[in-house]
């Protein structure tokens, strides 16, 4: 699927994929963003996490999570 999130620098919107991906018993989203490895966003008790990266900014998390919310919670 593809997102849309706001870049945390320059604060234009980027379109980014997604991939659906198991993890526990949950699905997870394979996120692939400009620059960086792909990683892994799971939610498990109603928040948004990163699985399997903890070196990724907390802005662009931030932003992935609010795409992530409207893309896939339908807020």
């Amino acid at each position: 699927m593809v997102i849309t999130v706001r870049e945390p620098g320059t604060k234009t919107f980027i379109d980014i994929h997604a991939y659906p991906e198991d993890y526990k018993d949950s699905t997870a989203w394979r996120i692939q963003y400009p620059g960086i490895d792909p990683f892994l966003m799971v939610k498990e008790q109603g928040e948004w996490l990163v699985a399997d990266n903890e070196t990724i900014n907390i802005d662009v998390a931030d932003a992935v999570i609010e795409g992530l919310a409207h893309a896939v919670d339908k807020k």
